[in-house]
């Protein structure tokens, strides 16, 4: 198959530097600025087992319209962050009706729908990358946990595009709920990362603390309640199963709660510190509670549906993404966020 990667960041490294491994032909957009250090460096994919593929003289340009000038393509892998969403498919307006159906890839809930007011919904593919990357010395990008990718089925290319993921050990599995499988994959998102960022603590610490756990289970209550109301139903993605998950939050006491959930979500990090934490600690001014809680916010409000823990948690960390509130003002303080509500 042919690919247009849009986004040569972790995520398009990983998926466009493996199909490139398989044989696949991938083309990819990024910004010029990048452009001569990937020139330079190539792509480089390590494996979990540590053996590792190396791309050199990658395909990459720096606008569509050079895509495009190169051949035509079978499907867009659209990797870039969901806040560039809007403005990167107003810079693809004058050739949209050149460009195959996208693969949506981002985190949240609500990409689908923008990429499908501007190219149709047949032409958007919803996927959700459950396998856990993280960028290595020179640009490399390692896998550190294969749990694989879902793509939704129904689409006419999605079994191509599924055969094609596999052939380059990408581990995908086609998933017949797309809209419940883009929720699912934001609750495994949510676990302990903006409690995590706000109180800077690890994972492991937030599920062993009793007031961390109660302020957890309130946002994936809140986010379920959401899901129930728009008839979004739990669906069990690539190596995380989503809906034990919930049914632990909804039906085990606290205290063993707590335990079963610290050794799955913290123990699964280690002292890996999720996203939500990494943005804000290294000064980012942009934080992706936007899309992730930031959304149940939204999609509550629709149905008047209250949602105080996700609208605490995301006004707080946005507000101290923007400085508004010290970085170090709930460290380690649970009872003091909770006091917030």
């Amino acid at each position: 198959m042919r690919f247009l990667c849009i986004g040569a960041g972790a995520i398009g490294t990983y998926i466009g530097g493996s199909l490139l491994s398989a044989g696949e032909t991938v083309t990819f957009v990024e910004r010029p600025e990048a452009i001569d250090r990937i020139k330079d460096q190539g792509m480089t994919v390590v494996r979990t087992d540590g053996t590792a593929y190396k791309a050199d003289g990658v395909s990459i340009v720096p606008t569509a319209s050079d895509a495009l000038a190169l051949g035509d393509y079978d499907a867009v892998i659209f990797a870039v962050k969901s806040f560039d969403t809007e403005k990167i498919l107003a810079g693809l307006s004058p050739m949209i009706d050149r460009l195959p159906p996208f693969l949506s890839l981002q985190n949240g809930v609500e990409n689908e729908a923008k990429l499908a007011a501007v190219l149709g919904a047949e032409r958007v593919i919803p996927v959700s990358v459950c396998t856990a990357i993280a960028r290595s010395g020179h640009g490399a990008i390692q896998v550190s946990k294969l749990r694989g990718i879902g793509i939704a089925a129904g689409h006419p290319l999605s079994r191509r595009i599924c055969d094609a993921f596999a052939r380059a050990g990408l581990k995908p599995a086609l998933i017949h709920q797309a809209e419940g499988m883009k929720w699912s994959k934001m609750i495994s998102n949510l676990l302990s990362n903006a409690a995590s960022a706000i109180l800077n603590m690890t994972p492991a610490e937030v599920y062993a603390d009793p007031d961390c756990y109660a302020l957890e289970r309130s946002q994936i209550s809140e986010t379920l309640a959401v899901m129930k109301a728009y008839r979004i139903p739990i669906v069990d993605i690539p190596g995380v199963p989503v809906r034990l998950l919930c049914a632990v939050f909804r039906y085990l006491p606290a205290a063993a709660a707590r335990k079963a959930l610290s050794g799955a979500v913290g123990g699964g990090r280690g002292s890996k510190m999720p996203s939500f934490h990494i943005d804000l600690y290294s000064g980012s001014k942009e934080n992706e509670v936007e899309f992730l809680n930031g959304a149940v916010v939204r999609y509550g409000e629709a149905k008047g549906l209250a949602t105080p823990v996700n609208r605490l948690y995301y006004r707080t960390l946005i507000a101290m993404t923007r400085g508004e509130i010290a970085i170090n003002a709930f460290d380690h303080a649970p009872a003091r966020l909770r006091a917030r509500l």
